[in-house]
């Protein structure tokens, strides 16, 4: 458990105050934080942060040894970052506990989940299909690595340009349609663009999020270098979790990055504040947005998605009761979707549900993980909602 070791005095700022399980610390009204332990059967101590700290703790000590039971467990979290949001903040004056913005949670986790790799007790199955099919295609989604660019249905794009767009996996696999309204997005504003295609691998997203490093680390060392080589100064991506690893793992790994690493979001603003792109026809329909984990709580990211939809003539833009910093999960991240569906689902009907209530007919947000999500918790539960991404939004209003 080297890497659990490594970050002992981490782990040992839990005090156990509970904090991760309902906010009492905060002067607003009580809510709930873990998205796991909400819909889990047992929704047991185990099951958010605090239990996950003192099984870390136990590891630390000795008393518990590394197993598949053990795995199971900690596999059973979506990394969304809501309890460490938590801890690390108090809203009232009069409460405060320093010492546990030291802890981050998160890093505890992907620690804890690569130990249990390098012993032998993980990946999980679906992860283990998942991660080999990346060594082999360079995708999570068991594609051909040819077929990423399929969705360009033969169009030429510059060889080198100052921007690169950072296609990810989930888009061109299983939503082309989404990188068709960035390819029409980029060209309405004028905006030179090449892609790394056939450089371009898996950002390691996954590898990172369920412990698996070395195949992470592989994959993001060749897109690295790729990307040194093509010159470009600034990556693009849509893909939120893309997002956050080009942008925070690769840092890690690489030290400070030689180009610019921004999200659509914030790419596509800059287009409208500078003029380049026009949103002209009124959309007059009462919009919800959700804040992906990876552009929130992970990258700080809340208010450029939020900007677009402003800009946008006749929107009415409406929050749902917990937002920015504060909210739910779609349930998808953290290798939760593929080796857990049914808490995927029950997370995100939850947050379908507070979407309803704000009576808002479309709920929008910018990383396809989540709209993917969305969209299966939106059929099952047959709601008056309709999900589109916020891209799909700008495109009605440009035309």
């Amino acid at each position: 458990m080297e890497r659990t070791k490594a970050i002992r005095n981490e782990i040992m700022c839990c005090m156990n105050c509970g904090d991760c399980r309902i906010a009492f610390r905060t002067a607003i009204e009580r809510f709930k934080v873990c998205p796991i332990r909400e819909v889990h059967p047992s929704a047991f101590e185990p099951f958010f942060s605090r239990g996950k700290m003192n099984l870390a703790k136990g590891l630390l000590r000795g008393d518990l040894k590394p197993s598949k039971e053990l795995a199971d467990i900690f596999y059973q979290c979506t990394s969304c970052g809501s309890c460490r949001e938590v801890c690390h903040q108090s809203h009232n004056p009069y409460i405060q506990n320093n010492v546990c913005k030291y802890l981050d949670h998160i890093k505890v986790w992907e620690a804890v989940r690569a130990d249990l790799v390098d012993a032998g007790y993980a990946p999980l199955p679906r992860h283990d299909e998942i991660t080999k099919w990346m060594e082999k295609e360079h995708n999570p989604y068991m594609e051909k690595h040819e077929d990423r660019i399929k969705w360009l249905e033969g169009k030429k794009l510059p060889e080198k340009a100052d921007v690169v767009f950072f296609m990810g996996c989930t888009e061109p696999y299983r939503i082309p349609e989404i990188l068709k309204a960035i390819v029409k997005i980029l060209e309405k504003a004028g905006v030179e663009f090449t892609i790394l295609h056939p450089d371009e691998y898996c950002c390691g997203s996954v590898g990172f999020r369920v412990g698996m490093r070395k195949i992470a680390e592989e994959l993001a060392k060749h897109n690295f270098e790729a990307i040194k080589k093509s010159g470009a100064k600034t990556v693009m991506t849509h893909c939120a979790g893309c997002y956050r690893t080009l942008k925070e793992d690769y840092k890690d790994l690489f030290g400070e990055l030689p180009y610019e690493v921004v999200h659509a979001s914030a790419f596509i603003l800059d287009l409208i504040k500078s003029g380049k792109l026009k949103l002209t026809k009124p959309i007059e329909k009462t919009v919800t947005y959700h804040d992906p984990c990876h552009l929130g709580r992970h990258t700080g990211l809340y208010e450029a998605p939020r900007d677009i939809l402003r800009s946008i003539p006749g929107l009415n833009l409406v929050e749902m009761e917990r937002h920015h910093q504060h909210a739910w999960c779609c349930g998808a991240g953290g290798g939760v979707k593929s080796q857990y569906p049914e808490l995927a689902n029950k997370i995100a009907e939850d947050r379908i549900e507070e979407a309803e209530r704000t009576g808002a007919k479309i709920l929008t947000t910018m990383c396809p993980f989540c709209g993917r999500n969305f969209k299966d918790a939106i059929e099952a539960r047959k709601t008056f909602i309709d999900f589109k991404d916020i891209l799909e939004l700008v495109i009605e209003s440009i035309e």
